[in-house]
Formats: C-alpha cells, structure tokens, sequence
C-alpha cells in the first residue's frame, strides 16, 4: 500500500528486506523495521529539519535560574534559540555552550536574562538563565520562548509516514538501514555502497537548504560503526 506522496512504513521495510535479502530470515520484519528507526533517528541528528521545528515556551519566575523543558515540552531534542516579546520584538537571549556559561554566568544577581544553556547536570533536563528574571522583568514580560527540534517520530504502524527527511529522500531511510543490515552480515563492500547511496541523498538534502542549517558533520566518525570499517572513504554531510 502506498499514499500519494511519499512512503509509508510498510513500503519502507518490505523495501528493506528485499535490498537486505533478509526475507527468509527469522524475525525479518523486526529486524528491518528496527533498522528503519535506527536510520531514522540518524538521520535527525544531522541536520536542524524544518519540518521538526517547533516552538516552545516557559514562565519565568523571579529569582529562579532553572527552568524543568520535558514538563511542557516532552518531545524536545535540542534548543535552537530562546527570547522573549519587547514592544512586539524579539529580544534574543543567547544560547551558550557550558564553556561559555561558566566563564559568563552570575550565579547570584537577578536582572534581564542575557544568556542561557540547557543542562542535565542534576538530572532534570533543564533551562538556565543568567542573570535570574527579576521582579520587574517577570512582570514584564510573563513568557520567554524558545525554539526546539523535536525528537523524530518513531515509525510503528504500516501506515506510518516518516516526518524526515523529504519525501524526495526518504530512500535514504532505505538505503542505511541496509547498510546496516549487510554490515550485520559481514558484507562490508555491500554496506559501504548503500551508504554511499544515502549519503548523495543527504548531501544534496543539505545542499539545497537555503537557510544552511545543517548540524555540525561529524569528522572522523562513521555513520554505522559497525565493524568500524568502510570500503571506501565517505563525505559526511
């Protein structure tokens, strides 16, 4: 079965099968549907797809520096960018790495937020701000938000379309999932050539991102490690 555009969950793993050659192999659909999410997830991490854009938002209190994201915002993968409204603009409140949150944070003054980072460090996901809201700014301005890429939806019924990449390269899902799957098997040259073909796939995905977005390319680390070993040398996107 398939929709009018692009392909469901049933046309991926039948596909997967067949390429893989794992049809009468024991437990071949969860093995190829196992290896459709794997590919999924993989390819979210790569890029900020539009398509997992969303916003989001919390209420700061005075005096209070961290703020609990999965409560309100259970999908959330990684922040993208955090302000809040003056006079109908955006005031950014810039997203720092820890690096720079330890060297720039005031632990103890209360003010206009001007930098912000998200930890785990007391094993709460969560949203810091330096300097803490004060009572002024809290009465201010009642919402600061920010902008997010969600986690991927996870593939499950037959008719499951999935949310990345574009219908236009959605065999890429295909393609590393069998690269996967041969590299299970040992056929190293087999799974370097279907990943190569996902990687043109991505690759040109990235390329004709106006807004040149992608993540940052992971050098020097195999898409797949297994056996960590390639046949021939790949491009990360």
């Amino acid at each position: 079965m398939s929709v009018t555009y692009g392909l469901e969950f049933v046309d991926i793993y039948t596909r997967i099968k067949d390429y893989a050659n794992i049809n009468n192999v024991t437990n071949a659909d969860t093995k190829a549907k196992r290896a459709a999410n794997d590919a999924l997830r993989l390819i979210a991490s790569l890029r900020n797809w539009e398509i997992l854009k969303k916003e989001s938002s919390i209420t700061p209190v005075a005096s209070t520096q961290a703020y609990a994201i999965l409560t309100g915002t259970t999908d959330f993968d990684h922040i993208i960018s955090c302000w809040y409204i003056s006079n109908g603009q955006r005031m950014p409140i810039e997203v720092v790495d820890d690096e720079r949150w330890n060297e720039d944070v005031d632990e103890d003054t209360d003010g206009t937020p001007q930098i912000c980072r998200v930890t785990k460090v007391d094993g709460t996901l969560k949203l810091q701000f330096s300097p803490r809201p004060n009572a002024s700014f809290v009465a201010q301005y009642t919402t600061i938000r920010f902008d997010y890429v969600k986690k991927p939806t996870e593939l499950s019924a037959d008719a499951d379309v999935p949310n990345i990449p574009d219908t236009s390269q959605q065999m890429a899902i295909v393609y590393l999932a069998v690269a996967d799957l041969l590299a299970k098997q040992g056929d190293l040259n087999g799974m370097a050539i279907w990943e190569l073909k996902a990687t043109r796939l991505l690759n040109q995905a990235h390329k004709i991102d106006d807004k040149k977005e992608g993540r940052f390319p992971r050098l020097g680390k195999p898409m797949i490690p297994a056996y960590y070993s390639r046949g021939v040398r790949i491009t990360d996107y």
